[in-house]
């Protein structure tokens, strides 16, 4: 028999699939910790809201919490400019820090109060999202006065004004301040004394009447660098010191009782002197119209008047014919009365605020007894009796329909009103 010879091609195809096999087997049960031969994504830091520092020095946190903050500045307070520079920031979403630079006029080259604030500039640092770039470099610049002066530039933006004996003080505030807020920043002293020249005011003084009597004083310091003090005194006794500071106004109002004469005095200005004095486009309120009557009875003759409330105070004086003349005053809201013995031939004449316009005469009723009494009835001569329609009597009815219908008319002053029956 024949035997062919055997090859080597299948004995070692079958141990290389062997071979493959086992690598995979191995592979799948590898420990979770071998290393891979495929990258891995390298993991993402999360902001932190307060820096940490290892041991190397390096920050391991992309923002800054503003207790945390630290700073480099730049100063110089005879120009009014300052600018200071955030180093470890920026700050953290949330945060925020303000900064001011301020300039006073003061009595002194050296430290004195009172100080009032010439000019301020504000600003603030701003915490920023993750991945946002914020602003590092804050720059300040204030105008300073052509006199004695002080300038601060200070952490945070209440500023002191004026300032006092008896105010605060910004103390640790101050930018490079050896301790406190101000020590968190690394640069020269910012706060600043000196100047030259005496600081002066220029005060000014404008007065402005209205209708209902008031003056309103508006107290003006706009072109003086330093502080006016204005001492105010009106009518009963008011007096009042306001002190405005450099380019600044205020007012003052004064009522009718303190406006009639008023004086104002302030150094570095004449004294102004004034008063009330009525604008021209004011509009007189119209007044109520009073009622006016008079009433003729058996014995006398009465004169009445009523004024409204929005009336006008009214004096008149009522002379008889026969007798002494009377005056009355009716206030508005308030009724008035003046009568006259009844006699025959009496007339009554008004002038004054109301004004008749002439005599009104007395009329005797005709229910009136004809003996005694008033002028009593006795002006008939006697004669042959009257009898159908009296003709005199006709003749008197009318008279007194024309005197009721066209007596008295007023006026706002002397004007004549109606007296009715």
């Amino acid at each position: 028999m024949i035997r062919p010879q055997l090859s080597l091609r299948r004995p070692l195809a079958v141990t290389a699939a062997a071979l493959a096999g086992l690598a995979t087997v191995l592979a799948c049960t590898a420990p979770a910790g071998a290393s891979s031969p495929s990258p891995s994504p390298t993991p993402t830091t999360t902001a932190s809201a307060t820096a940490t520092t290892p041991a190397g020095g390096q920050s391991t946190s992309s923002c800054v919490a503003a207790a945390d903050a630290r700073y480099t500045h730049t100063f110089d307070g005879p120009a009014g400019r300052a600018s200071i520079t955030l180093t470890n920031g920026p700050l953290c979403r949330g945060e925020e820090q303000d900064l001011a630079l301020v300039s006073y006029v003061t009595p002194s080259a050296t430290f004195a109060v009172p100080q009032y604030v010439l000019d301020k500039s504000i600003k603030m640092f701003t915490g920023v999202a993750p991945g946002e770039l914020g602003v590092a470099t804050l720059d300040f610049a204030v105008e300073v006065p052509n006199c004695h002066t002080q300038v601060d530039f200070v952490f945070g933006s209440k500023l002191i004004d004026p300032l006092t004996d008896t105010s605060d003080r910004y103390g640790d505030r101050k930018v490079g301040s050896p301790s406190g807020i101000g020590a968190r920043s690394t640069g020269p002293r910012a706060w600043f004394n000196g100047g030259s020249g005496t600081c002066s005011a220029a005060p000014e003084v404008i007065a402005e009447s209205d209708c209902d009597g008031n003056v309103e004083l508006t107290l003006v310091n706009r072109s003086g660098n330093a502080a006016a003090t204005f001492t105010i005194t009106g009518s009963g006794g008011f007096t009042e010191k306001v002190t405005v500071p450099l380019r600044k106004i205020e007012t003052r109002k004064l009522s009718a009782g303190e406006a009639q004469d008023i004086t104002v005095a302030a150094a570095g200005m004449k004294d102004f002197t004034g008063g009330w004095q009525k604008p021209e486009d004011c509009q007189q309120p119209e007044a109520g119209t009073p009622d006016a009557s008079y009433e003729s009875s058996c014995d006398k003759m009465v004169f009445r008047i009523s004024n409204p409330e929005d009336g006008t105070p009214l004096t008149s004086v009522f002379t008889p014919n026969k007798g002494e003349p009377k005056k009355l005053t009716v206030e508005p809201g308030r009724t008035g009365t003046v009568s006259f013995p009844a006699t025959k031939g009496l007339t009554v004449t008004v002038t004054g605020d109301l004004d008749s316009g002439g005599p009104v005469k007395w009329e005797q009723p005709e229910d009136c007894p004809s003996t005694g009494g008033g002028g009593g009835g006795g002006d008939q001569d006697g004669g042959l009796p009257v009898t159908g329609a009296a003709a005199g009597a006709i003749a008197a009815g009318a008279a007194t329909l024309l005197v009721a219908g066209a007596v008295l008319f007023l006026v706002a002053r002397r004007r004549r009103i109606h007296f009715t029956v």
